[in-house]
């Protein structure tokens, strides 16, 4: 361990002092909303921010408001309009958009698929995919230039294809994660129409190649649910989850639409949040020597030259705790929407019909009140005895409440076994003239990718 005074304190929004006057605030909003988030956000438990244009926005950051919101109480707020422009266009009705008993019963549908049995069959799948990265990082050789950021998309696009669609049916990778990627920066990035409540339809007509890119996913992912219902099931994948599944109330199987969608989501999110997780670790631990040289000393520890395996994940706590760490400061999603659906309360404060409020996940996982030394990087803050992790309320980055994220137990299991497996083998070299900007494309992704450097190639012997 290192001294507290010499922790790595990585670059982090520097919030404006006070509400930006309403035109900077649009144009801040619609380029990365987090950098309009005044500083009483990452220090008061309530804020309600001007809204000359629209329903009032208030932000929540109080762990007890929170649960209050998500589970308490969660008939009385919605997911709302403002969340769902971003999403719809390419998840439909899917899990994600779903409300009430439609989301219930999907969730119910895909369950099986993430038990933990299940997890642990597919864990040497994660590490292979980790390997076939290090063995392309061995063939470009040290002082090989990389951006980590994509490589994780690459390995985590290869994991979920593998663990749940078996091989993904033909579905080109690279082609996917491209069109993927056009669609967050254009349907999926706030507009000033977005904050403004324009129609939607008007988003899709300046938005071609957004429009365009939904419409692939569509088409290649519709064509899969094709070929799967003709012919033979038994593979145990979530495809087959998915097509057998019935809804316990009226017996009803999803519709090919509906399980199109559903398989998006989990393609599109199932890949993105881990990628990130894992792009930002790396990150973290080329920028902190000392926290790095003991991943890699319990990742020796634990698996030695062995390829790793759950029986590894479940042991290697402080490869856990930089992953955990690492989604405190850089959480895949920024900040969690809802949408008073009558006029209410939270905590006994009124809280008026359409009220939109906004858990801003970044700012309460740096809040002043919840956090010591927030803005440093310190993993031993989630030490398995200090019970962090199942804080659910203050720290958030596969959200809370009874919509909590449904493959937080894959996402980690596979940072960890991908982290552990990259750690053992490879030291990575952030480029210094690559500026660090966390930017809100639905997730929080850094600005032009991570460029590091190879800077170093260990050697592992394998029977």
């Amino acid at each position: 361990m290192h001294p507290k005074d010499a922790m790595f304190k990585p670059p982090a929004i520097q919030p404006p002092e006070k509400t930006l006057p309403l035109f900077k605030r649009l144009f801040t909003l619609a380029d990365n909303p987090i950098e309009a988030w005044p500083r009483a956000v990452y220090e008061e438990d309530f804020y309600w921010a001007p809204s000359p244009y629209g329903p009032k926005l208030l932000f929540v950051t109080k762990p007890e408001a929170i649960r209050e919101i998500l589970l308490d109480r969660g008939e009385d707020f919605s997911k709302g309009s403002i969340f769902l422009r971003f999403l719809k266009p390419a998840l439909g009705e899917a899990m994600l958009t779903a409300e009430g008993a439609h989301w219930r019963w999907q969730r119910q549908a895909a369950a099986p698929a993430f038990r933990p049995d299940t997890m642990a069959k597919l864990t040497p799948i994660m590490s292979a995919a980790a390997e076939k990265m290090l063995a392309r990082w061995r063939a470009a050789g040290v002082g090989a230039q990389v951006d980590v950021a994509q490589d994780m998309v690459r390995i985590t696009f290869d994991i979920i294809l593998d663990t749940m669609l078996s091989g993904g049916e033909g579905i080109d990778i690279e082609e996917t994660s491209r069109e993927i990627s056009i669609y967050l920066e254009t349907l999926g990035r706030p507009s000033i129409g977005d904050i403004l409540g324009l129609p939607p339809s008007l988003k899709k007509l300046m938005s071609p190649r957004g429009v365009r890119a939904a419409n692939y996913l569509r088409s290649v992912v519709q064509q899969m649910v094709a070929r799967r219902r003709s012919g033979p099931s038994g593979r145990g994948d979530l495809v087959d989850l998915l097509m057998q599944a019935k809804d316990p109330e009226t017996g009803r199987a999803m519709s090919d639409m509906e399980l199109r969608d559903n398989l998006i989501t989990f393609i599109g999110a199932g890949h993105e949040t881990t990628a990130l997780a894992l792009t930002w670790s790396l990150y973290l631990l080329s920028q902190d020597s000392v926290t790095a040289q003991r991943v890699r000393a319990e990742v020796q520890s634990v698996t030695g030259d062995a390829s790793i395996t759950q029986a590894h994940v479940e042991t290697l706590s402080f490869t856990r705790q930089v992953v955990l760490e690492a989604m405190r400061l850089f959480p895949p999603v920024a900040a969690l929407p809802r949408q008073a659906s009558r006029d209410t309360t939270i905590l006994g404060m009124p809280v008026p019909k359409n009220t939109i409020i906004l858990m801003p996940i970044y700012a309460m996982h740096r809040h002043s009140k919840q956090w010591d030394r927030p803005d440093v990087f310190d993993p031993d803050r989630f030490a398995p005895d200090l019970g962090l992790e199942r804080q659910r309320y203050h720290y958030m980055p596969f959200g809370a409440g009874h919509r909590i994220c449904i493959g937080l137990g894959f996402a980690l299991n596979e940072a960890v076994a991908v982290l552990a497996t990259l750690m053992r083998e490879v030291q990575l070299d952030h480029n210094p003239a690559h500026k660090i900007r966390p930017l809100v494309r639905i997730t929080m992704r850094p600005e032009g990718g991570m460029p590091m450097r190879i800077a170093a190639l260990m050697s592992r012997s394998v029977d």
